[in-house]
């Protein structure tokens, strides 16, 4: 028995395994012909039709520091691709208040050592929303 004898097939393999020969039959190669390919869709193009997903799928998280809670604006991690349109809308849909002035700054990740690994972590995007004097809402729901 040798190292590749796995590898090699069986007469009874042979005998199981169907014959190229065999004609597929006419119909089903008609119906295949006639088959229209599917359109291909991007992120962009993708409509959501359920409030609660379009704010989820811009506002991922709020950013909580000892500067975000001292002051009266609220911080927000986003979407990478998110505007500042679309930032508002999700707030507004999210907390009922639209904002008064939506500010965003890309956030470069830092770059971790641990030994001589070198990392890098994600570059993320952060919103700085501002509400009108005396409004607030409660971000930790």
């Amino acid at each position: 028995m040798g190292l590749l004898d796995r590898f090699k097939k069986s007469e009874k393999d042979e005998a199981k395994a169907p014959t190229a020969t065999a004609a597929k039959p006419k119909a089903i190669a008609k119906v295949k012909s006639q088959a229209k390919p599917a359109a291909k869709t991007t992120s962009a193009s993708v409509k959501i039709s359920a409030p609660v997903a379009a704010y989820t799928a811009v506002l991922i998280r709020p950013v909580v520091t000892e500067k975000s809670t001292s002051t009266s604006a609220y911080y927000f991690q986003v979407a990478k691709s998110a505007s500042k349109n679309e930032i508002a809308k999700a707030f507004k849909t999210r907390f009922g208040k639209m904002p008064r002035k939506v500010n965003i700054v890309n956030v470069m990740g830092k770059t971790k050592a641990r030994g001589r690994t070198v990392g890098k972590r994600a570059d993320w995007k952060k919103a700085v929303i501002y509400l009108n004097k005396g409004e607030t809402v409660d971000t930790s729901k």
